[in-house]
């Protein structure tokens, strides 16, 4: 088996890296990839990005957002998690039903650090009848990539704070997040483990199994995974666009403004139809700001920018700002 372990706590280069290791015809032999993502989200292949994530929160922090090319749910990852890729040949498609297989090192490696882990459900790897690690599935050629998350020392309040959403808004066909109680290893262990001892203590694992040498990337490598990086996980299309037709609906009220009824439709992330209905006070209508958005992007920002730019208060009263009306088309 060959190890790689990434210096870099960027979400897009790392998953160009997964990637490459992935559907290079170079590598044949198994690959260990360890790594790291610092204040990302990573939205599962199948979903929509806007039912998963707190747009405005997450814009607002300039939190990495990124989708990734495999199955499963959205996940915040900081540097109090850590990330492990095993991705090796398969020609007899065996891979589908592995997941208990392959985490078996993983466990079994927190289980000889003091971590009582358990693989439970169909992909999980739980701790104390509590999620710790989320594990998913891609297959290219003969080549099957499973990854996973562990969680050791992670900021959870972000996690609650970007992955809740109301999705009673966003009328999506995509597949959503199932919520399951997570928790951290070092806050159900007494003795508190750092992530570059457990990569060091994995690694052992495999060395009682099997030969183990580090993967070193030629600059061709290094100039391959640059070009997907830049091509594809750079590209705002490939997290954004893909999946990104829902209508919204929010109908509220808001404290001495008024009721509210909004009905959106969004198509490729971008606003294709919107009209606005309510009791408020203003006195100018509805139809310039509604014409103003279509074509723009489902975006805090570029949302903002076209609020901006109108006479808000003459359409929707002079007690409303920037930000009330920001809140009722985008989560």
């Amino acid at each position: 088996m060959y190890i790689y372990k990434s210096n870099s706590f960027n979400p897009k280069y790392n998953l160009a890296t997964e990637e490459y290791l992935t559907t290079s015809d170079k590598f044949v032999g198994p690959i260990l990839f360890l790594w790291q993502n610092d204040n990302t989200i990573v939205v599962g292949r199948n979903q929509n990005a806007a039912s998963e994530i707190n747009l405005q929160a997450a814009e607002k922090d300039n939190v990495n957002v990124i989708r990734r090319n495999t199955g499963g749910g959205t996940v915040f990852q900081d540097l109090g998690n850590m990330n492990f890729s095993i991705i090796y040949t398969d020609k007899e498609n065996k891979g589908v039903s592995m997941f208990a297989n392959m985490l078996e090192p993983v466990i079994s490696t927190l289980n000889r650090m003091g971590v009582n882990a358990q693989f439970s459900g169909r992909n999980d790897i739980a701790l104390n009848g509590k999620k710790i690690s989320g594990n998913a599935m891609w297959k290219y050629k003969d080549r099957f990539l499973q990854h996973g998350t562990i969680l050791f020392n992670a900021n959870l309040d972000k996690l609650a704070k970007y992955l809740t959403v109301d999705r009673a808004k966003i009328l999506s066909k995509n597949i959503a997040s199932i919520t399951a109680r997570v928790t951290n290893i070092n806050s159900e262990v007494e003795n508190k483990i750092e992530i570059k001892d457990f990569w060091n203590e994995l690694i052992k694992t495999y060395e009682k199994q099997q030969e183990v040498q580090n993967l070193k990337l030629d600059q061709d490598d290094l100039k391959s995974i640059e070009q997907l990086f830049e091509k594809k996980y750079q590209d705002p299309n490939w997290t954004f666009t893909k999946n990104a037709n829902f209508d919204y609906v929010n109908k509220t009220r808001l404290e001495g403004k008024g009721s509210f009824e909004i009905y959106m439709n969004v198509k490729d992330n971008l606003i294709k139809d919107l009209k606005i209905y309510g009791d408020f006070l203003g006195y100018a209508g509805t139809n310039i700001l509604e014409q103003k958005l279509i074509g723009v992007p489902y975006k805090a920002s570029s949302i903002k920018e076209i609020i901006e730019s109108v006479d808000y208060k003459d359409i929707f009263g002079s007690n409303f700002e920037v930000q009330d009306i920001l809140d009722l088309l985008i989560e």
